[in-house]
């Protein structure tokens, strides 16, 4: 369990992530900005941002040591392991990227890749997140999927999502209606960092415990085997003992347990 509700009478601390190549001209970062100022009217908030594109971590090349082996030995860990470490002291996360081609951007994608092994040991369970893209047409929907995907495969909790028209960003009224969203984002965020509860599972993320509890029995003797048994997983319902919806858990261990039949029987097929 990595650090989540803030002490008393301390601010909130937030690490954002701006995954657009214009940095600070980028309007996923004013957006965040504007986010981190209606929190401060709520309680003192420090955010420190991360602008991928001045990391210098360089392409993945999916080698895979981080979940093989440990990330201690990504090559690029003298880069990523400071960042994983800002992770786990944060209160809470903030994942922005603008949408380029309908889809997220590539220095978004290229740096969740380092985090593969977060995937298959999540540790930020309790930890809140908030994900934000930007776009002059569509693609909202695509993006917030895979970065509401991405923090939730790591144990966060994602409070609230939000998606901004910037061609519309010029017009008052559009201005208006971002201020609200922005003031009612920041308002439920900050409560949920407060309360730092446990969230309870959506179907799509108990199914993905359910694929990640079934890959990591077939890995014997490996590091992820290892972490999950440590922490009772292998046979559990569930990352968290929290409350989860009964037709949720039926309907996920039925099809966990096809999953499973399949496999042994060799009928994977390929995808067309």
């Amino acid at each position: 369990m990595t650090a989540t509700k803030p002490e008393p009478g301390q601010p909130l601390r937030i690490l954002a992530f701006v995954g657009s190549p214009r940095n600070e001209e980028s309007w996923t970062y004013k957006i965040m900005r504007q986010v981190e100022a209606r929190m401060n009217d709520i309680r003192p908030t420090e955010v420190e941002y991360i602008f991928l594109n001045r990391t210098g971590v360089p392409f993945c090349d999916g080698c895979l040591s981080c979940v093989n082996v440990g990330e201690q030995s990504c090559p690029s860990y003298d880069i990523v392991g400071p960042i994983a470490a800002k992770m786990d002291n944060a209160n809470g996360l903030i994942l922005g990227a603008p949408v380029h081609t309908f889809a997220v951007t590539g220095l978004m994608k290229n740096f969740v890749e380092y985090f593969m092994y977060k995937r298959n040991r999540p540790s930020f369970f309790g930890k809140k997140a908030l994900v934000t893209t930007t776009a002059s047409g569509g693609g909202h929907t695509q993006v917030l999927d895979f970065l509401e995907g991405t923090a939730t495969a790591w144990g966060c909790d994602v409070v609230t999502r939000l998606g901004v028209s910037s061609s519309q960003m010029k017009k008052p009224a559009y201005v208006e209606k971002i201020d609200v969203v922005t003031r009612e984002i920041a308002e439920l965020f900050v409560k949920e960092i407060e309360k730092g509860e446990l969230g309870s599972p959506k179907f799509g993320h108990l199914m993905n415990f359910r694929a990640m509890q079934h890959m990591t029995r077939s890995q014997k003797g490996s590091v992820n085997e290892q972490y999950w048994q440590e922490r009772n997983w292998l046979d559990a319902e569930y990352y968290t003992d929290v409350p989860i919806n009964p037709f949720a858990r039926m309907l996920a261990g039925r099809i966990a347990r096809k999953m499973r039949a399949s496999t042994r029987k060799g009928n994977a097929k390929p995808v067309r």
